[in-house]
């Protein structure tokens, strides 16, 4: 991104009156979530269309998207935990096997599409995914680290009774994350915005600290962390220059440094801007579904689409229609018959 325009933009920023909505409350972030999902269609979209310059602007956001997925999930769930009392009696109930319910869910229809595909699904075939700390989801990395986030989040919650000692177990839990990820070769797209989930809880507990401090230096923090973010954004060209290429501090600690600035420099842009919409938050409420299902419907089109400027075109709007469409669907199945399920288990009580 050119550095004037990045310094004009958020000067704009700064000319865009306030309001007194709180820019994390549940309203807000759901409208957010579906932002995001979309835009993290878009990314994966840009990885194929050829023609423009409009998405090759996406091809290198996936890192700063999924910083703010992860920011949102530690940000609400220590929220929760401190306002909620007995937040981690039945935890695992409540998020981990909710998670992996519809996780199952997914791993299902992608096992179905890819038999009828003709791909080769064998017991070799996942000792592959396995090898490669891949899913038979595309794109379900995501999902793996979420999991885990949600297992040390509970360990480091569990065993001491003092918050800020248990978000520097979960903060040493993530270091291992990242160390063990870049040991056994994983992609860098898997740790490289771990730390933000971190950033999250920390926002939480000092909230009304970051939001004052801010509030009260807003043009001069606008401006601050406009000259950061560009820093950062070029800190492999920096890298290179020295000659650093140990993946230890190429991503583990430089990638995650630029995804924190990334998240309080996203954070300052919109504080001032309400996602408080209808339509925002019904993308927001299938966010997930439409995370899990945009790889298959992207696959699927693919093989009727040569990329050209009118294919393009075309191409993003089959994706984005009917994963929307396809994601809604899900949603209000995975919807009807938990609460189905939880009739049944009511009768027989």
């Amino acid at each position: 991104m050119d550095f004037f325009v990045l310094i004009l933009f958020s000067v704009f920023v700064y000319l865009i009156p306030g309001n007194d909505k709180d820019y994390l409350a549940v309203q807000s972030t759901s409208g957010m979530k579906g932002i995001m999902a979309i835009m993290i269609i878009f990314h994966h979209i840009s990885q194929h269309v050829t023609t423009g310059i409009t998405f090759s602007n996406f091809n290198y956001m996936g890192w700063y998207i999924v910083s703010v997925f992860f920011f949102l999930s530690g940000y609400g769930l220590y929220t929760q935990f401190t306002i909620k009392d007995n937040y981690l009696y039945n935890f695992f109930k409540k998020r981990v096997f909710k998670l992996l319910y519809r996780y199952l869910l997914f791993i299902i229809i992608y096992l179905i599409y890819r038999v009828i595909k003709g791909e080769n699904i064998n017991f070799q075939f996942f000792i592959n995914l396995f090898r490669k700390n891949d899913t038979i989801i595309y794109y379900g990395w995501f999902i793996n680290a979420i999991l885990i986030l949600y297992i040390t989040f509970y360990i480091s919650f569990k065993f001491t009774k003092y918050r800020g000692n248990a978000i520097l177990i979960n903060i040493s839990l993530s270091i291992f994350y990242i160390w063990a990820s870049i040991y056994f070769q994983h992609g860098a797209w898997e740790y490289v915005s771990i730390m933000s989930f971190n950033l999250g809880m920390i926002w939480s507990e000092y909230k009304q600290k970051i939001d004052r401090c801010f509030s009260n230096n807003y043009f001069l923090s606008l401006m601050f962390f406009s000259i950061l973010i560009y820093v950062f954004q070029n800190y492999d060209i920096l890298l290179k220059l020295w000659k650093i290429t140990d993946r230890y501090f190429y991503y583990g600690v430089m990638g995650n440094l630029c995804n924190i600035v990334f998240i309080i420099y996203f954070f300052l842009v919109i504080k001032n801007i309400s996602f408080d919409n209808k339509y925002l938050k019904l993308l927001g409420k299938i966010s997930f579904e439409l995370y899990m299902i945009h790889g298959l419907i992207m696959d699927f089109l693919l093989k009727y689409f040569v990329s050209s400027k009118l294919n393009d075109v075309l191409f993003t709007l089959g994706v984005l229609i009917l994963s929307v469409s396809v994601a809604w669907l899900i949603n209000v199945l995975i919807r009807f018959f938990g609460q189905l399920g939880n009739i049944v288990r009511n009768d027989w009580n």
